[in-house]
Order: C-alpha cells, then sequence, then structure tokens
C-alpha cells in the first residue's frame, strides 16, 4: 500500500498512556490537504495532541493536521494522550485505517501492530493429564459402567412413544448423520427408545445402554434432549466397519441450575442466519438451555421492525457516508445486516426443537444509538443540550424519558419483539447510563418535577417502570443488568443478570430480586486467554484462562443453607463482539472455555474436578474436531508470527469477517415414519464415516 499508520507508546502515565501516531506516505506523490480516519478503542483526549485536531465517535477518530502536507516519502509524526493505561495486546493498537484527500477519498492504510511497552512474559501452563475413560461433559450426576459395549449399525432406528418426542428424535438422527456420516434406510431395529417416565423432574434424565439396547427416559423433551447429548458423547465411530459403538453403562442426571444460558452479541458483530442456528446447536451439545440474544446496541439495531423499517434501513448499517458511521473494524467499507422477523421465526424454532429458549436484548434507554440515528424527529429531544459521554465514547446514545416519541417507540417495539419471542422473558439492557444525561433538558425538568424527582438519574428508573408494565401487560418478565434496579423503581418481578461481580449479584439478591449470575471476571468469553502480546481478545486488567473459566465456582462465599441461594436462578456466559469477526474468531474465544463454564451450570460442585475436567476433555476435543469447531486448544500457547503480523493486520483482527449481508436460512427438517401403534421411527442413516 501507498500509506502506512504505525502506533507505538511513547510514555506510561500516572493516570493513562502516551502514544506517537506515525502516518508515512510512500508514495511518490504528495497531498496537501487530508484527514486520516482510524478505529481505535479508547478515548483520545482532545487537548492532548502535539498537532492537529481529532474527533471521535465511538471508535472511530478522524484526525486533521491541519496546513501539514503530506509529503511524498515522508511522514506526519503526532502524539497523544488516553485515560487508558491498560496496552497488552496486538490487537489493542489501531484496527482498521482509511485516508481522505482532495484528490481522492478512501485511500487504503496499512495498519502496523502496536508497539507495546513493557511485555508480559508469563505464559498460561496446564497440568499434564492422561485421557479419560470417557468423554462426557458436563459430568452426570451419577453414571456406571458395563464391561461390554452396544453395537449401532446403518438399520438401527430410533423409537419414540408419541409425536411430542419427534423433534427430539430428528436432532438426534440429524446429529449422528452429521457426525458419522450417516445415510437414510427404511428398515431397521429399534435399538434407541425413548420413554416417558413422570416421575422424573422435568430436565432430568435416564440413560442406560445394555445388551437390549439403548433407552432414554424424561419427562421433558429437554431431557430426552440432554440424554441424547450425552449419548452423542458417548459414540465411538468404527470407520473400517462403520459401526458405533456405544459402552454399557447406566446414567442418572440431573441440571445444577435451571437457568443455564449463553449471550451472543451481534449488535457489534452481525453474524449471518446460518451462524446463529450452528453455534444454538452447539449449545444444545453442552445442556444450555437459553440463548440471551443481544440484538441492539449503539452499533447496530439487527431485529426488523415493521412499525420502524428505518431500524433496520438505518440502523443496521454503518459506513463512512452512512449515518451511522464506521466502528470496531473494516470502517471504510459498509457493514451491518439485520435478521428479518420471518428468520427470526426460524431461529426461535430451531433453537425450541433443541430444549433452548432465546430471549432478545433490546438495550435502554443507553446504548441506544443506532435506533436514535435511525429516528431523529421521533427520539432526539430537539432542547435537550446535556452533555456526557458514555462508557464506548458517545454523546448521543441516550433515550430522553421526556419527550413522548420515547413511549411511542418503546409500545411499538416490545409489542413486536413479545410476539417474535414466545419465551416470556424480555431483556432490556438498562445498563451503562453515562453521568450528566437529561441534566439540562427542560421537558425532562418538568417531568421530574411532576413526579418529585430529585436526581436526573430517577428518570431511568421512571422509563425502566414504564417498561416492565408494558412488558406484563402482554404476559413478560422483564430482565435487565444490575443497573435495572438502581432507583428502586422496578418492582422486585424484575430479574437482575449480574455483571460487575457476584458480590453485587449476592446484593441484589438480597434486595429481593431473582439473579442470574455472569461475573465478567469469569464468565465473559471476550477476554484474552494467556498473557502472550498475540493472543485474541480483550486484556484490560486480568485474563480468562480455561482453568479460572473452570474454577468458577457460584456462591462459594455463602453458607450452603442460605435463603439467598433459593434467588439464584442460575448463570450464564457472554461473548461480547467488538473484537469477534469472523466465525473462527468465534470459535477460538468461545471454545473450550464455555465447555468448562457448562460444566458448573449443569453439574453439582463436589462432582468438579479440574485435573478430571481435561482427561475427560482431552478425548472430548474429537467431538469439536468432528463439528468442525476451531477451538484454541487447552496447550497451545500463541506464537509471534511478527512477518504475518506486519505485512497482513486482517491476520490477528479481520481475517474472515462474518458477511455483511443478510443471509437467509434454509429448512433442514427431517421426516419420521409412523408404525400402526402411533409410534415413530426415526432412521439412522448407514455410516459413512466422516474426514476431521
Amino acid at each position: 500500500m501507498d500509506f502506512r499508520v504505525d502506533l507505538a507508546i511513547v510514555e506510561h502515565l500516572a493516570k493513562g498512556c502516551r502514544f506517537g501516531l506515525t502516518l508515512h506516505n510512500l508514495s511518490e506523490k504528495s497531498h496537501a490537504n487530508w484527514k486520516l480516519n482510524f478505529a481505535f478503542e479508547c478515548f483520545v483526549i482532545p487537548d492532548s495532541l502535539s498537532q492537529g485536531e481529532l474527533t471521535q465517535v465511538g471508535t472511530f477518530c478522524t484526525l486533521n493536521v491541519n496546513e501539514t502536507p503530506l509529503y511524498a516519502n515522508n511522514h506526519v509524526y503526532v502524539e497523544f494522550c488516553t485515560a487508558t493505561s491498560a496496552f497488552n495486546l496486538l490487537s489493542d493498537g489501531i484496527n482498521d485505517a482509511y485516508l481522505d484527500t482532495d484528490a481522492e477519498t478512501q485511500l487504503p492504510v496499512a495498519v502496523s501492530p502496536i508497539v507495546l511497552g513493557a511485555v508480559d512474559d508469563r505464559r498460561v501452563s496446564l497440568p499434564e493429564v492422561g485421557a479419560g475413560r470417557h468423554a462426557l461433559i458436563p459430568h452426570p450426576q451419577y453414571m456406571e459402567f458395563g464391561e461390554s459395549v452396544f453395537e449401532l449399525t446403518r438399520y438401527s432406528q430410533i423409537c419414540v412413544e408419541d409425536q411430542s418426542m419427534q423433534c427430539v428424535a430428528n436432532w438426534l438422527s440429524e446429529e449422528v448423520e452429521r457426525l458419522f456420516g450417516l445415510s437414510h434406510k427404511s428398515i431397521g431395529q429399534q435399538d434407541i427408545r425413548f420413554r416417558h417416565s413422570p416421575v422424573l423432574d422435568s430436565e432430568a434424565y435416564k440413560l442406560t445402554v445394555d445388551g437390549s439396547g439403548i433407552e432414554i427416559e424424561s419427562n421433558s423433551n429437554a431431557g430426552f434432549t440432554y440424554g441424547c447429548a450425552t449419548l452423542i458423547q458417548l459414540m465411538d465411530f468404527d470407520h473400517e466397519r462403520h459401526t458405533i459403538y456405544v459402552p454399557h453403562v447406566r446414567i442418572q442426571d440431573a441440571p445444577r441450575f435451571r437457568y443455564r444460558g449463553v449471550m451472543l452479541d451481534s449488535a457489534r458483530s452481525f453474524q449471518p442466519v446460518t451462524e446463529i442456528k450452528r453455534v444454538i446447536n452447539l449449545l444444545a451439545h453442552y445442556k444450555i438451555n437459553t440463548f440471551h440474544w443481544h440484538l441492539t446496541d449503539d452499533e447496530g439495531w439487527r431485529v426488523e421492525i415493521k412499525a420502524y423499517p428505518e431500524l433496520t434501513d438505518i440502523g443496521a448499517w454503518r459506513g463512512p457516508t452512512h449515518p451511522l458511521k464506521p466502528q470496531l473494524h473494516s470502517i471504510g467499507d459498509y457493514y451491518g445486516g439485520f435478521y428479518s422477523q420471518q428468520e427470526i421465526r426460524e431461529i426461535v424454532q430451531y433453537a425450541s426443537d433443541r430444549s433452548i429458549q432465546v430471549i432478545p436484548e433490546i438495550d435502554i434507554p443507553g446504548h441506544s444509538r443506532a435506533a436514535i440515528t435511525a429516528l431523529p424527529d421521533l427520539l432526539v429531544d430537539p432542547e435537550d443540550q446535556s452533555h456526557y459521554r458514555s462508557e464506548q465514547n458517545y454523546t448521543d446514545n441516550v433515550l430522553s424519558p421526556g419527550i413522548s416519541g420515547t413511549y411511542q417507540f418503546l409500545d411499538a417495539v416490545l409489542e413486536e419483539i413479545a410476539q417474535l419471542f414466545p419465551a416470556p422473558y424480555v431483556h432490556i439492557g438498562a445498563d451503562q447510563v453515562p453521568v450528566g444525561v437529561w441534566t439540562n433538558s427542560p421537558s425532562c425538568r418538568e417531568l421530574m418535577a411532576e413526579q418529585g424527582y430529585r436526581n436526573p438519574k430517577d428518570l431511568q428508573g421512571h422509563l425502566l417502570r414504564y417498561v416492565e408494565d408494558k412488558l406484563k401487560s402482554m404476559g413478560k418478565r422483564m430482565l435487565g443488568w444490575e443497573e435495572a434496579h438502581f432507583g428502586s423503581k422496578v418492582s422486585k418481578d424484575t430479574v437482575v443478570y449480574s455483571w460487575l461481580s457476584e458480590e453485587a449479584a449476592i446484593n441484589s439478591a438480597k434486595l429481593g430480586y431473582d439473579v442470574i449470575l455472569q461475573p465478567g471476571q469469569s464468565t465473559y468469553l471476550d477476554m484474552a486467554q494467556d498473557y502472550s502480546v498475540c493472543e485474541l481478545g480483550v486484556y484490560r486488567s486480568h485474563i480468562i484462562t480455561l482453568e479460572n473459566a473452570y474454577q468458577y465456582e457460584p456462591l462459594v462465599q455463602l453458607h450452603e443453607q442460605d435463603p439467598i441461594k433459593k434467588r439464584i436462578l442460575g448463570m450464564q456466559a457472554a461473548l461480547w463482539t467488538e473484537r469477534v469477526t469472523s466465525p473462527e474468531r468465534l470459535d477460538y474465544m468461545m471454545f473450550p472455555r464455555l465447555v468448562a463454564l457448562a460444566e458448573t451450570a449443569w453439574t453439582q460442585d463436589h462432582s468438579k474436578d479440574f485435573h478430571a475436567f481435561l482427561s475427560r476433555l482431552k478425548p472430548h476435543l474429537q467431538l469439536l474436531d468432528r463439528q468442525d469447531v476451531r477451538y484454541r486448544h487447552p496447550c497451545q500457547r500463541a506464537k509471534k508470527r511478527m512477518a504475518d503480523v506486519q505485512h497482513s493486520k486482517p491476520t490477528l483482527l479481520n481475517e474472515f469477517k462474518f458477511s455483511p449481508i443478510r443471509i437467509s436460512s434454509c429448512n433442514t427438517a427431517t421426516s419420521i415414519t409412523r408404525t400402526e401403534n402411533m409410534s415413530s421411527l426415526v432412521p439412522m442413516p448407514p455410516l459413512l464415516g466422516l474426514t476431521t
């Protein structure tokens, strides 16, 4: 390329860092007027520049060095400060850049990896373990192995007692075909039997494998799904004989927590429908029962709302000439996408067939910049002169509780969301509302006087109480991050998702709120997994290794009989996607740490042991290989590939981006044949093998 930008830490300050930025013109042409646009996640202090001016919206920065030409075969150097001091990874630097000039626009600029200060030379290591006898994750509550095995052949079939079990039988048949390359046969033996057991709890199951075949007992489709997930992990495939072997075993199992979730952020980086389905299917293998779908944020609105098509026409996209400016990555491109209502219905049904509920998150009142940009006539208060800056460096991302358009917008959006998602919950965000909002708004001051509020922050509780009442009127329960209960204006029916710390979760429970545990220190899968500068992810104050993830033990500081524990509904992991721009990156950040957290959510604490987990994980990785999951190997050490880094920044940050267009989903239903006694036989096709 003709241009390159370098970024180096010049000095670590008491509160922040000083950087040196060098823009190189490697061409034979000079440019008198130019602007450098680049993506940088930290806030640049405006008056700290050694020369020129810099504007910043979120991560999108524009540097204008007035009256300083960019001469041919020369460079321009600028220093600036940030308030952030933790820079540890090569991915902490500039993500993308392009140059604007009078003659041409959007000239590409190569980005060098950041030159860090002191490098942490620690490395994560794991104990050496042998392969376990089995690869079951999560570990079952009780199991007893026999001495023999049962063979599943090309003629084996699944027998279900009634039609309600068909979707689970379908899933098992599809997964065996996908993982082991089976094709359809119309005749066969009833080797796998589903049996209804009214005495078992709703998510419990029994799995028995003996000389007569395989039997799964449960009281619900969820239990049958979990039994099937365990059965798949027990399968050992013989390529030569085209036969699956399952060891004789008796398993009785039930979950530790009734809520076991994963949150995926589709707002910052958009994943197509096929990718969402792939993730949901993977979750089913680990007995996850909730997919918490983060659909809106400052950087994108991803769900079609028919009442306001502008939300997706404008709010689902970002680009240099678009109302929503570029952010995070690929700032020179037109980036985005959204899910049509039909696609959402397909995804919800797809998840339901795997015993997973989908909970949407619509962020309010903060994190609303995409919506506000799409609907300025409705959502902008023209008289509001308040000044604030959000955690993500926005000054215009909070809905106003003082104007009628906000309530009109919320009513329409929530009504359509309630129709799209049958789960009895809607998550409304409610976090990170910055200091300074609504302080200089006549309409908000009038509302405060009318309600007797003394602090503008009371208006957040006022707005959330309105949303809670609206959701209740539609039969939905409101969920929110722990800031949702600040100000004590929402009812105790609101479920609090605690992300700040486990202590904050316990405090919320003591106030009478039901709580979902999601402490960022242990469950945020966007965090780096090692100290190496080449490691992917975010590393501010700590990393989350595989061992950190597994050793997280909820509520360990509470007494076993503490009644507060009854308020803890469960736990979940979260993947924020500011730096997750591809399926490969998603897999790398999720696995195998998600597997470790799934065991904590399912398995009782007295059955957890990290060494034993590693011994099971060793053979379990073969199942991830069969599913083409590009996980981070537990024994991997990040290697410094400076030649790749210097010549191809995308190798670190952007190698395989999610498609920036909407992709329609496809129907993958499997048919089932009926017998005369109204049972159903789902054929398991013959074994063809699978190249891993």
